[in-house]
């Protein structure tokens, strides 16, 4: 109201001729109008005092905020958890899975089971009717064989028409530029993307690193740092105003630099550094560590852990074990609960574990972005998978 001029299209009242009298006496704006007398606003315009009541009353129901009662609005229901199809791990994040509107990240050393995970997410979440993942590959390493494996290993068979539907809700995009995917994010929160009927449960970013990367031998920090800013921003905006989770992959490296010292940038509990710097530290609100384990004795079966590293909600050093197998990411109840301490359950033999699905990735060339319709029940080839692969966005980076 402060800064809105006064004109005569505000109200048939306010003529040009009315208009400017007012400026001459230095009333150019809204607010400087309604806050005048009336008894002074009848000397300068010549109105009646009924027409500058009813044109103040005008000025003020369309300007001014309004105190309203807040039991005059219904309580909108809080949105349901989005199950991981792992129990254990909704146990960990406590509510039953992913919060919508929450960004999670995913981190770890390569080959500790971030991608994989991540399809498990998008694939439990697609089961439901109307909802879509929106999945943003960044390294071509996703797999969508590995996602019709990992639907097709539940306990619930689905039959092959609604393997398709599920796998169609999926929608792949390959990008390859920190801008672009700024820019997709963006999109995505205006509503783009997502067909009628069909609700955008589950964003999944695989991953960050990779494009960033591009700026290491950057002299600024510049554009890297304010792309950043604008993704975060961009993120929380979709989060928070369309209920989405976001799942974001970023990796731990051991770095050896001069003069760094431990107080300016957080170790993971292995000792590593998290990537994209210290600035990305903050970004999401809840991060998980994934980290590799020795085999156990006398056993050929993979270790690894879930550990929440840090979160604004869960308590952090809350763990689960997993383990690595060919059949998907899977809870298995034995004897003693997934939530233990690593070292005592490596010593001990338990049991009580996820389990993360293994096999190589497999992606295509950043120009070929199409996928073939065929049975879905025996897939021929990586490219015969029936998801929605967008079009490529790749363009030369420099």
């Amino acid at each position: 109201m402060a800064a809105t001029q006064l004109t005569a299209d505000l109200h048939p009242l306010l003529t040009e001729y009315v208009i400017k009298k007012l400026q001459k006496n230095r009333l150019t704006t809204v607010y400087s109008f309604v806050k005048v007398e009336v008894e002074q606003l009848l000397k300068i315009t010549n109105l009646p005092a009924e027409s500058i009541v009813l044109v103040k009353k005008h000025l003020i129901d369309q300007f001014a905020g309004r105190c309203q009662n807040a039991q005059s609005y219904p309580l909108q229901p809080a949105p349901s958890p989005l199950s991981t199809g792992v129990p254990s791990l909704d146990a960990l994040l406590q509510g039953g899975g992913l919060l919508p509107g929450h960004i999670y990240e995913l981190c770890g050393e390569s080959g500790t089971g971030k991608t994989l995970l991540s399809l498990t997410m998008a694939s439990n979440v697609v089961k439901q009717s109307g909802s879509m993942a929106y999945f943003i590959d960044t390294k071509c390493d996703f797999s969508g064989r590995k996602v019709q494996q990992i639907l097709d290993s539940d306990d619930r068979k689905l039959s092959e028409q609604e393997l398709g539907h599920a796998m169609a809700r999926i929608r792949v995009e390959r990008i390859f530029a920190p801008d672009l995917l700024v820019q997709t994010v963006e999109e995505l929160a205006t509503g783009r993307y997502v067909d009628e009927g069909t609700n955008l449960k589950l964003l999944i970013i695989d991953s960050l690193p990779s494009l960033w990367y591009l700026y290491q031998d950057a002299q600024s920090s510049v554009e890297p740092l304010g792309l950043l800013t604008k993704l975060i921003c961009s993120l929380r905006k979709l989060a928070a105003q369309r209920a989405v989770a976001i799942v974001l992959i970023n990796l731990t490296v051991r770095m050896v630099v001069e003069g760094m010292t431990e107080g300016k940038r957080k170790l993971c509990p292995n000792g590593n550094y998290l990537a994209l710097g210290r600035y990305w530290e903050s970004a999401p609100g809840t991060r998980l560590l994934l980290e590799r384990h020795e085999h156990h004795p006398g056993s050929s079966a993979r270790y690894h852990t879930v550990q929440v590293w840090k979160s604004n909600y869960l308590r952090s050093g809350e763990r689960v074990i997993v383990r690595m197998t060919e059949s998907g990411v899977r809870t298995f109840f034995g004897g003693t609960s997934s939530r233990l301490n690593p070292g005592r359950f490596f010593r001990s033999g338990g049991f009580g574990f996820l389990n993360i699905t293994t096999g190589t990735s497999s992606g295509g060339a950043p120009s070929g972005a199409s996928s073939s319709a065929c049975s879905l029940r025996s897939i021929k080839s990586e490219s015969c998978a029936k998801l929605h692969l967008l079009p490529n966005r790749h363009r030369p980076f420099l």
